[in-house]
């Protein structure tokens, strides 16, 4: 038995009998101790989640329309996996309890959580495992925030040795003892909190990808796999839309010095990505990967000794709080800064009322609005100190003949972002990963 090994399922990896059997043998080639499970995923594009379902049908009943089709869609996707394994237990009173829920449209978390609860439930039975409830030792503090140590207390104090555990993701308890979520996707932080209190070395998440790719698939035919790569670097190709995991998964993962393997359940012999902590050492010496987004605003402020101006940064802030926009990059010079905010706060905002803020506040010589800036971050602790990758990534740009609307790298060195206008996007991550990759 490998105690120390985590693991967690998505949704499409737990979508049909066929997947779940193909999860069981991954499980049980090493015997993984933990393994934590999503609701089950679509089965094809015409499909509906399960928790889409449950979400669906909260919102009839609050309208007082008819839920019955989203529930026993629900129903059926269960009962069928039941069926289809041969199990000897009965769902009946679970499904009551969950249709009079909705019925009296209460205890929204409670239900949407269902999904999770079910799957758990069915295939720790299918497995061989003991069934754990996230509830009893997942705790949620006044804030919102995870109680670990509590947390870690109550998973200790249940836990047997010996014993194998399949464990619902996506929600615990709250401090008056009601079933809380995490955010959609929030299994994955579930998997990372059980890591961390089961003190593994390793995090096994496994999904539908062989890993991080270099670049998104979309755009680039075939992109290499990031075979390692640190959790910094995971942050800033994740802000800049890569997309795989929960945002809120690496925080418990890095402040435990934790190992995030990124697999795919349908092609287990692939090692997938590494995502490694400050401790250990990342082998590769290239660039790590180049994501990117599109749909960005820029609101240029010139005006004569700005940067003499004291708390100029702040004041700019401060206007933008105020109606709710948050600040993706500030780039400064000596007599300008640069806004750059996601275009639909924009587009939702009295922008009127929000010039008019910066004009009063600020008193610019000039305001320019820039629309329909994308955001390209080419991304690689290699940056830091190597002069020669630094070079190669802005020669690779200018390949692309792309405009630059901006430029910034971090103190911090590990990420270029190139801000080039949206039409040019695409062109210019092809160019860059032709080029580097």
């Amino acid at each position: 038995m490998n105690k120390n090994i985590v693991c967690k399922f998505g949704g499409t990896s737990l979508a049909s009998s066929e997947n779940i059997t193909k999860v069981k043998e991954i499980v049980l080639q090493d015997k993984k101790r933990f393994v934590i499970v999503s609701a089950p995923g679509k089965r094809n594009k015409e499909d509906v989640k399960l928790t889409d379902c449950l979400i669906n049908c909260f919102k009839l009943s609050k309208s007082g329309e008819d839920f019955s089709d989203s529930f026993n869609a629900f129903k059926t996707r269960f009962e069928d996996i039941k069926k289809d394994f041969d199990l000897d237990f009965d769902l009946t009173p679970y499904f009551d309890d969950l249709y009079k829920h909705i019925e009296e449209h209460k205890d929204y978390d409670y239900v949407v959580s269902r999904g999770e609860f079910f799957s758990a439930r069915l295939i720790s039975l299918f497995f061989g495992y003991e069934f754990l409830d996230a509830a009893s030792f997942i705790t949620f503090a006044k804030d919102g925030s995870v109680e670990l140590e509590t947390t870690k207390q109550k998973f200790n104090s249940i836990v047997e040795a010996g014993k194998c555990y399949v464990i619902p993701g996506f929600y615990g308890q709250d401090y008056k003892g009601n079933i809380k979520t995490f955010s959609r996707g929030g299994s994955d932080v579930s998997g990372a909190i059980v890591a961390a209190i089961a003190d593994a070395p390793v995090y096994e998440n496994w999904t539908d990808v062989d890993g991080f790719l270099v670049t998104d698939p979309k755009l680039c035919k075939n992109p290499l796999l990031i075979e390692e790569l640190s959790y910094h670097e995971l942050r800033e190709l994740s802000y800049m839309g890569a997309n795989v995991l929960h945002q809120d998964c690496a925080k418990f993962l890095r402040e435990n010095d934790i190992v995030l393997n990124l697999r795919n359940t349908f092609n287990p012999t692939c090692k997938g990505s590494l995502i490694m902590p400050d401790s250990k050492k990342i082998k590769h010496k290239k660039l790590t990967g180049i994501a990117g987004q599109k749909g960005f605003t820029i609101i240029h402020i010139e005006k004569f000794d700005i940067n003499e101006s004291l708390g100029i940064i702040e004041k700019v802030a401060n206007i933008f709080k105020k109606y709710n926009i948050s600040i993706e990059h500030i780039p400064t010079g000596i007599d300008s800064v640069s806004i750059i905010v996601k275009s639909y706060f924009i587009n939702s905002t009295n922008s009127k009322d929000l010039l008019d803020d910066i004009y009063s506040q600020i008193k610019p010589d000039k305001l320019e609005i820039i629309e329909n800036v994308a955001l390209i971050s080419v991304v690689g602790s290699l940056l830091r100190s190597d002069k020669d990758a630094e070079r190669q990534v802005f020669e690779s740009f200018f390949k692309s003949n792309a405009k630059i609307i901006t430029l910034n790298k971090g103190a911090g060195g590990i990420s270029i972002i190139f801000g080039v206008p949206e039409s040019e996007f695409e062109t210019t991550i092809q160019t860059l990963y032709s080029s580097l990759f």
